[in-house]
């Protein structure tokens, strides 16, 4: 039996069983953003054996990112972080599948990319791409693995947009009438630890796992708080808006 990266790996079989190892598989899985958050998580999908990736982001690799986004090196400065991250996963997983959209997230391409996955990771650093998602995520019942990361916190939410269970909160949910608080939280406001990065981007990542196994407690209808400066992770209920303009 083949065990790469790609392969059904006997250690993932095991944790995951065989039908969630081929679930994964046959998932096609939207990133958009493939800064901090993306590059962790579609570095740790391609290692899980996912199959199928479509990586969204019109951003060039800086010397700012390389302190703690991983699939970018001096070399890659300049360069299109889809288009590099793609080759990357590609040599670690060949079996992969990688579609890589070197563009800005808008109301159009975006519900055509939103259609086509099975599900969406928001791994995005501004305010009106995580909005934009969560709408299309909502009007075409995909699921929504959302994260955010600034300094040493950061927090993960997951939209189960696809059972269509009308009393499941959204994000526009969380700061109705305040969009400057939303804006705030969810835009990287300083530098950021990698630490901090990977720890957001493994929730993120554990939570299809967990979608697709039905293995352990989700984080649906919660917000899960990360702090790596005082090792506290804090699950929040979250409480649907009855005037929500988006699932209300």
């Amino acid at each position: 039996m083949a065990t790469g990266a790609g392969a059904l790996h006997p250690h993932n079989l095991e944790l995951l069983g065989k039908e969630g190892a081929e679930a994964l598989k046959e998932l096609r899985i939207l990133i958009v953003g493939v800064g901090g958050l993306g590059s962790f998580a579609a570095l740790e999908l391609a290692y899980l054996g996912a199959g199928r990736l479509m990586l969204v982001d019109n951003d060039r690799v800086s010397p700012s990112n390389l302190n703690r986004q991983v699939l970018y090196g001096a070399s890659d400065v300049g360069k299109s972080k889809v288009l590099v991250a793609a080759k990357k996963l590609r040599q670690i997983n060949p079996a992969l599948e990688v579609e890589a959209f070197d563009a800005r997230l808008t109301k159009a391409n975006g519900a055509y990319l939103v259609e086509r996955a099975d599900v969406v990771f928001d791994c995005t650093d501004n305010f009106e791409s995580k909005r934009l998602l969560n709408l299309l995520c909502y009007k075409k019942r995909k699921p929504l693995i959302s994260g955010a990361v600034g300094g040493w916190e950061g927090w993960v939410a997951t939209f189960p947009f696809h059972k269509e269970d009308e009393s499941v909160p959204c994000l526009e949910c969380l700061f109705p009438g305040d969009l400057e608080t939303l804006r705030e939280i969810s835009e990287i406001s300083g530098p950021t630890l990698v630490t901090t990065v990977a720890a957001v981007a493994n929730f993120q990542v554990t939570e299809l796992l967990k979608l697709l196994t039905q293995k352990g407690e989700t984080l649906e209808g919660k917000t899960l708080i990360v702090d790596t400066k005082n090792y506290q992770c804090v699950p929040v209920r979250l409480t649907k808006n009855p005037s929500c303009s988006v699932c209300s």
